[in-house]
């Protein structure tokens, strides 16, 4: 099968025959619609070529409603009324099958809609596309209508993923793009549980209880559902409080109280906003989190809830959390959707992102599936709500370059792409605008992640030899060797799959000076030809505890501006990861030192960790530098630091390493064969620097960057030295110019 170069498209047409049925591996599927990958997680079972036929079978009653304006003309407690209310609440619980799947060879066959689906297509009605006012011109324009939805295949999988986790014990997290209708889905999920099972408690959760409750909200929808039943439906339940945050079915008594056979279900609208606890006491059967992304605190929301939906060793509430790019912090958000299994999130196989197939992450929902849209006469959703993917690629990548073309800023195009992500990547990556972020940075980015002639950097590690010195072996040499070997990080931040030892990755071997002497052939680095940027971890952890939330160590070897690379800084090796002891991490960063003779230049933090100690213990004190304190105070007499290594913390003087780092990013060095500015940033050829650096925010945890603002200071320190060594020169003139003459210096 040929790539279309977009995964999930590829994993859709690929032969699924070869991967587990999960209902053959105990899991609850009666429709035989969930697969099992090799990564250990969940696959929609998406067969090539099958279509979704005759979808108005799944929407029966919503056609009736608008015909006639109610659901069924027989008389309200009559027995067919009765029967038909019994009917429509088993479909709302249980789903619907009908004859609407069409298989290759021409066969149809019998497909079943969820109940939340059913109801969803019946009972609830949103502002949707009027496909009779699209004119069609250079740019199509349509209006909307206030209508029951029509069936489209992303919501029917949606829908299914639900009750597929809710029957298995899974929670759900979600990354979902605009305009799929996901809001107006979970309302009606919300408003079906509450008036379609008594007793029953749903909670909404937000950062905020106003993104929730104000016009347009999850809540705000939700209430509108249920409103909807008391007034046009066979439903009535009756309303007991209409506090839009406190909405509960039921009724009175003439005293005032509640009646005990009352319906008795609630929908409760919370902010956890510093209140990490507000869902539980309430068993709720279900807890909807709306825009994880802007919620900060929802580790701690999890560490209590996610304990509160178990009795005992079994699962009797549902979770489910979802998010889309924010101009705020993603990284809580990301690390959770990429380790599902830690709050017991249903893990997904990574169809969506490029080369990911080993790992596991949430659910996401793309742009491209389920788009209503047209490219020269060809629509990304047929009739029957079948998406053509590669048409829906097709209007997002027209609609990227209008965006592009017309946005204010590039902040708005890159919260642009964010909101509307192909891929889970894209849609971490592209949230928000920081002190680093470009055009320029973003397609540097993209270049190194697709262009394989820039992915040759050589994983490996460092051998102490007997005389002193170290080799660097690659792991293909230890591997033959039977050693042991370690992985390079490429999750930013690190994947729940990804060992976090980590290992050394060289993009360019040491190069050597040679002097011919009596004596043969001199070989050595000169010094300051390289340096090390280092900003180590505080306190020892067992790999097995350390989770992607925790510091890694970052080291980095630079190649100095010389002659030998045209005076042009570039980024030579590094190390990340996390090994069990401190002094792991700095031993590595000796043998660093040492294979890059980086002696009085390797930077290192000093404000954790024992670098310090263990470099004197070694003997090796001779390679770190000092902090050179007139890069922040020109005039002070003491230009270096007495003491080793560098202490930034979070004071002003972060701050202003943070503005140095990125005027050495975007330092020019020279133009490319298109007359493009070639900048400091182009000679990084590691990936992940280069996303951190695009993801960075003041409140989250980005070790590489921590690290390069040690290397912004020394490109300062070494552009200052540099003015200074040209200010003192004297200018030659005819009075001084004997002065000058090799013959009349002060040479002792």
């Amino acid at each position: 099968m040929e790539s279309s170069g977009y995964p999930f498209l590829d994993y859709i047409n690929e032969d699924k025959s070869k991967y587990k049925h999960a209902k053959d591996c105990g899991y609850v599927d009666p429709d035989d619609l969930f697969l099992i990958g090799e990564s250990g997680g969940f696959l929609l079972n998406i067969q090539p070529g099958v279509k979704f036929i005759n979808t108005d079978e799944f929407r029966q009653m919503a056609l009736y409603y608008k015909k006639n304006k109610e659901y069924t003309h027989y008389k309200v407690d009559s027995i067919p009324h009765r029967q038909f209310r019994k009917r429509e609440q088993y479909r709302r619980k249980n789903g619907y099958t009908a004859p609407c799947l069409l298989y290759p060879d021409g066969s149809i066959h019998n497909v079943r809609i969820t109940g939340e689906h059913y109801n969803f297509l019946n009972y609830n009605r949103i502002e949707l596309l009027d496909v009779e006012s699209i004119v069609k011109g250079n740019k199509n324009t349509a209006k909307k209508k206030y209508d029951f939805p029509r069936f489209i295949d992303a919501q029917f999988w949606f829908f299914h993923v639900r009750e597929f986790a809710r029957a298995n014990g899974f929670h759900l997290i979600i990354d979902k793009t605009r305009r799929g209708g996901f809001s107006y889905n979970m309302a009606s999920a919300s408003a079906n549980i509450v008036n379609n099972q008594s007793r029953k408690v749903v909670i909404h959760v937000a950062d905020d209880k106003k993104y929730l409750t104000t016009t347009g909200g999850l809540t705000d929808f939700a209430v509108n559902n249920l409103k909807f039943y008391e007034e046009g439906t066979p439903f009535k339940r009756g309303i007991f409080s209409s506090v839009k945050h406190d909405f509960r079915l039921g009724y009175k008594l003439p005293s005032g109280v509640e009646a005990d056979k009352s319906w008795r279900s609630a929908l409760i609208a919370v902010s956890a906003n510093n209140n990490p606890d507000c869902a539980i006491g309430k068993d709720a059967v279900e807890v909807d989190v709306e825009e994880v992304s802007t919620m900060e605190n929802f580790d701690a929301f999890m560490n209590v809830t996610e304990p509160a939906m178990r009795t005992g060793a079994y699962t009797t509430g549902f979770l489910c959390a979802w998010g889309t790019a924010t101009a705020g912090n993603m990284q809580t958000f990301e690390v959770n959707f990429y380790n599902p299994r830690a709050f017991n999130f249903m893990p997904f196989e990574n169809v969506w992102d490029r080369d990911a197939r080993n790992e596991v992450c949430g659910y996401f929902k793309s742009y491209a599936w389920g788009l209503e849209g047209e490219i020269e006469g060809q629509e990304s959703l047929d009739k029957d709500g079948n998406s053509n993917i590669l048409i829906g690629l097709a209007v997002a990548q027209k609609e990227r370059k209008e965006k592009k073309e017309n946005a204010k800023t590039y902040a708005d195009y890159i919260n642009y792409l964010g909101q509307y992500a192909l891929f889970p990547a894209e849609s971490f990556s592209s949230a928000t605008e920081n002190i680093f972020s470009s055009e320029e940075l973003s397609a540097w980015e993209e270049k190194l992640r697709v262009d394989s002639d820039l992915q040759f950097g050589i994983d490996g590690a460092f051998e102490d030899l007997p005389n002193g010195e170290v080799k660097f072996t690659s792991n293909k040499m230890l591997q033959t060797k039977g050693k042991k070997t370690y992985d390079w990080i490429f999750g930013v931040p690190r994947r729940s799959n990804e060992d976090p030892h980590g290992c050394v990755r060289v993009w360019f071997y040491p190069e050597y000076t040679e002097e011919y002497t009596s004596e043969g052939t001199k070989r050595y680095i000169p010094e300051n030809t390289y340096s090390i940027t280092y900003d180590p971890v505080g306190v020892d952890k067992d790999k097995n505890e350390i989770t992607n939330k925790h510091s890694h160590n970052s080291i980095k070897v630079w190649m100095n501006p010389c002659a030998k690379n045209g005076f042009k800084q570039k980024l030579v090796a590094a190390y990340y990861g996390r090994p069990d002891k401190l002094e792991e991490a700095d031993a590595i960063c000796l043998q660093l030192a040492k294979y890059y003779n980086c002696v009085r230049t390797t930077q290192v933090e000093v404000d954790r960790g024992e670098t310090v100690s263990n470099f004197r213990k070694w003997n090796a004190l001779k390679y770190l530098a000092c902090e050179p304190l007139f890069v922040w105070d020109n005039s002070i007499q003491e230009k270096y630091s007495k003491t080793y290594g560098f202490v930034i913390g979070d004071s002003a003087k972060k701050l202003n390493g943070i503005r140095l780092l990125k005027e050495f990013l975007y330092e020019e060095i020279g133009k490319d064969e298109n007359g493009n500015p070639v900048r400091n940033f182009h000679r990084i050829y590691d990936y992940q620097t280069i996303l951190e650096l695009k993801k960075w925010n003041v409140k989250g945890n980005f070790d590489r960057v921590s690290e390069m603002i040690l290397r912004g200071i020394e490109w300062k320190a070494y552009n200052l030295n540099a003015e200074n060594e040209l200010n003192s020169r004297v200018e030659l003139t005819a009075d001084n110019l004997d002065k000058n003459d090799i013959l009349e210096r002060d040479w002792f």
